[in-house]
């Protein structure tokens, strides 16, 4: 993959046999993949930005190849730097790993020529820089991918098709992928404390192979003997082909599971938001249904909530709501969901995880009862940010539904539960309702 900002290209001719590459910032092996690329060229690296500059200060470079790594949201200054040292007429190219692609297409603008993606595909540097190449392709790291067979690619799509699902199972499916490529049963890939399979000694391994994501080493690929076909160097190829595309999936992975997890998160109380609570309920009725056991929710807000931000300010008024939060999830047990469900309504979902201690346990009775022990605390709680003394000043309204007595779906224990609470609202607030029963099953 190259992107090319100008024209400007040149070939290698005997009267520029020495003419100057200088390599700034290498994270990886592109130092030394230069160098076995262009053997006739005087190749020279600088640590970082900041030396890579004063080493253009002191000789110039016909070509200046800068590589993108995990900092890359602050090297526009660092870019635009090298471009003056390195002059108008040298070539300035930068090089990074897929997942800073995106930034690294942003730096173009800030004076680079072009940028590559790593590890570098054949022809690709050649035509960054516009130079040819006098050494052989295969000598070097600049090697081509080895061929792919379908069970590979069978194996690698059910890994892309799994990102989600947890780190374990990723590399469980990803020690499958690697037993088809290198055509032996023993493989162990461990990253970031995470082993797969469990139990995979380094004495049974005779390949191995760093895993690099994010610019550092996060782990590694082991593969054992493979008896009666020893390993050549095209295998040993094809495993560090492989240890760079664990990396970009593992990162891939990751980023994937940080989006799911902002996307399902209320950014003000840390709480789970409405998205989570209704897939949460859909996946816990449909359980509870084959199951048979029951599920309660409750909705509730806070009475008068619109005062205190009026009086106080929003930003009081979101430190309310995390206070409210954080009491429901102390005085909950671990099973239960506490959500924010918008504005200043919250959802508490309340489910029995083990089989009742006490015969004839039911709910709603036990949701209650927790439910009494959260609006005792509710009673006591200070509000430091209301002022000297503000303690128990808060009241809450809600409305309590229950699966599958009061509701069929989830969709519909939400809507029952939002019922009930409007019942509360219009009995004087301060007060849980619950649906189907008389006024006489409210409590204060």
């Amino acid at each position: 993959m190259t992107f090319s900002r100008s024209s400007r290209s040149f070939h290698l001719s005997r009267a520029a046999l020495r003419d100057r590459i200088l390599v700034v910032a290498d994270e990886g092996r592109l130092l030394e993949t230069v160098r076995q690329r262009y053997p006739d060229w005087d190749v020279a690296g600088s640590g970082s930005y900041l030396a890579g500059i004063s080493d253009l200060g002191r000789r110039p470079a016909r070509v200046v190849l800068a590589y993108v790594g995990a900092d890359a949201t602050r090297l526009d200054k660092a870019v635009t730097g090298l471009r003056r040292a390195a002059g108008a007429d040298a070539k300035l190219v930068l090089c990074c790993p897929p997942e800073f692609e995106p930034r690294t297409r942003q730096l173009i603008d800030a004076g680079a020529d072009g940028y590559i993606v790593y590890p570098v595909q054949p022809g690709e540097l050649d035509r960054a820089i516009g130079a040819t190449a006098q050494a052989d392709w295969s000598r070097g790291g600049l090697t081509a991918a080895p061929a792919t067979s379908m069970d590979e690619l069978l194996h690698l799509g059910e890994v892309l098709a799994h990102l989600e699902s947890g780190p374990s199972d990723v590399l469980d499916r990803l020690v499958e992928l690697l037993r088809v490529a290198m055509g032996c049963e023993r493989v162990g890939i461990s990253v970031e404390g995470v082993s797969a399979p469990a139990g995979v000694d380094a004495g049974e391994l005779v390949l191995l192979e760093p895993i690099e994501s994010g610019g550092k080493t996060v782990g590694r690929i082991g593969v054992g003997s493979r008896p009666g076909r020893p390993f050549t160097g095209a295998d040993t190829q094809k495993l560090r082909h492989y240890a760079t595309l664990v990396g970009h999936l593992i990162a891939a992975a990751s980023r994937h599971r940080n989006w799911r997890e902002l996307a399902m998160t209320d950014d003000v109380t840390g709480l789970p938001n409405r998205r989570y609570l209704r897939r949460f309920l859909d996946e816990l009725t449909d359980r509870a249904g084959r199951e048979q056991f029951q599920v309660t929710m409750l909705v509730f807000d806070i009475d008068d909530f619109k005062a205190y931000n009026d009086l106080h300010g929003h930003g009081v008024g979101d430190e309310v709501l995390r206070v409210i939060g954080d009491l429901f999830r102390r005085h909950t047990r671990e099973h239960d969901l506490v959500a924010r469900y918008g504005g200043d309504e919250f959802a508490v979902v309340f489910w029995d995880a083990e089989q009742p201690r006490v015969a004839g346990s039911r709910h709603p009775s036990d949701a209650l009862a927790v439910l009494h022990r959260c609006t005792e605390a509710l009673g006591t709680q200070e509000y430091s940010m209301l002022g000297p003394g503000a303690r128990g000043v808060l009241t809450i309204s809600g409305g309590l539904a229950t699966f599958p007595w009061h509701a069929a779906s989830a969709a519909d224990l939400i809507r029952r539960a939002d019922e009930a609470l409007l019942r509360a609202k219009r009995a004087g607030k301060n007060r849980i309702y619950l649906i189907g029963e008389g006024d006489d099953s409210s409590a204060e």
